[in-house]
């Protein structure tokens, strides 16, 4: 059986199709969408994967690209959203297009009030031209209010104090903070253009120490080179939509602060 939710009273056009009535217990969401190397994706899908997590819901919109994937042997839509009462992960197989942001935002947070979300978490990548030099990339965490601070603190994660969020991600911390849910922000240390299974290892080794898990990721680096091709032609289209939302800038300083 399938269950509608939509935003009708708000005018969007993004409908999250749940395929499963799950019954929830105060879940944290962890949210992995394409950006700088592809973090997010690449982290999100080895999370699923190791928790062994069911889809319980995808998007639709027909504002989306005509495009469905296929997954064992079954069509799928690119944007879904797995779980069990206490994790909920969304993933997306395709770029979002910047024009689709604030709605996409919108439907989630409010389908996430639904569930009673306790925490958010999004995943993405810094750029760093010395990426190769790099063996164990660093990751910067955000938080939106004191309660994640202190999760920052706790878990010694590095605090993103200065720069520009860019693209989903920043809308979604935006819409959390505006709608009273804690959000954090991990970011890691990556390659521009390229796939990067070692700083999507990275960030989940900190996801292990926050939500007290121990999710393996010896196969995300012995795998590495697998991946990266798997992954890079997700990567060309992400790289294109980067381009036009101005990623490249998330660590630029702003000009006015404070």
């Amino acid at each position: 059986m399938l269950y509608r939710w939509n935003r009708e009273k708000m005018k969007d056009s993004i409908e999250i199709i749940e395929t499963t009535k799950l019954v929830t217990e105060k879940p944290v969401v962890i949210i992995g969408i394409p950006d700088i190397g592809l973090v997010g994706s690449i982290a999100t899908f080895h999370i699923l994967d190791k928790l062994k997590l069911e889809e319980i819901a995808h998007l639709e919109s027909d504002k989306f690209p005509p495009v469905i994937v296929v997954h064992d042997k079954r069509p799928k839509s690119p944007i879904r959203i797995y779980g069990n009462k206490d994790i909920l992960i969304l993933i997306s197989e395709i770029p979002i297009n910047s024009s689709l942001i604030p709605e996409i935002s919108r439907s989630l947070i409010e389908w996430f009030k639904t569930k009673d979300v306790s925490l958010v978490m999004s995943l993405g990548g810094i750029a760093h031209p010395d990426r190769l030099e790099i063996k164990k990339p660093t990751v910067y965490g955000l938080g939106t209010d004191e309660e994640t601070d202190e999760i920052l603190k706790k878990n010694d994660i590095n605090i993103f104090e200065e720069g520009l969020i860019v693209g989903p991600n920043g809308i979604i911390i935006r819409d959390c903070m505006k709608n009273g849910i804690p959000s954090l922000y991990l970011m890691t240390e990556s390659h521009y253009r390229y796939p990067d299974p070692g700083a999507a290892a990275s960030i989940i080794e900190i996801i292990n120490k926050i939500l007290n898990l121990n999710i393996d990721v010896r196969e995300l680096l012995d795998k590495e080179e697998e991946i990266k091709i798997k992954a890079r032609d997700l990567m060309k289209r992400t790289e294109q939509s980067m381009k036009e939302m101005q990623k490249i800038r998330e660590k630029e300083i702003p000009m006015m602060y404070r």
